[in-house]
């Protein structure tokens, strides 16, 4: 077998149809090449505007100021990296104010019921306490 590859030729426009495309101002849509093509890249676009900056508020004296937040991250940027650090991953934390208030309370009902056990007078009888009808 041979190789055979197979081509297209794009058959000339009509003149009618350019002139009403022209007067319509029809734009050719993105071809291949053209989406191949590299764009120009600014500098100026790689850098923050002013505008996408984050807000500095100082509430107290001390507090960091916009002009101490530049210098130290500008320090930060220049500073080499510590390759002899380990890194280490860990699993996201829950949020403290939920899940510890769940633990303290399941953590102080558990020692109020097992000292509320009574002992059992006869095994082969089933008997509810007042406290568990209360709970229903």
């Amino acid at each position: 077998m041979s190789k055979r590859s197979i081509t297209y030729i794009k058959p000339q426009e009509p003149s009618f149809l350019t002139r009403l495309k022209a007067e319509a101002g029809y734009k050719e849509p993105d071809t291949v090449e053209t989406k191949r093509e590299i764009l120009p890249c600014d500098a100026d676009e790689l850098k923050d505007k002013e505008d996408d900056q984050p807000v500095v508020v100082v509430l107290k004296p001390g507090d960091l100021t916009a002009e101490e937040a530049a210098k130290i991250e500008k320090e930060e940027e220049q500073a080499p990296a510590n390759l002899e650090d380990r890194i280490v991953f860990r699993a996201p934390t829950k949020s403290s104010g939920s899940s510890g208030s769940k633990r303290s309370r399941s953590e102080e009902d558990r020692p109020a019921k097992r000292n509320k056990v009574t002992g059992v007078k006869n095994t082969k009888l089933l008997s509810f306490d007042q406290e568990d009808e209360d709970d229903v």
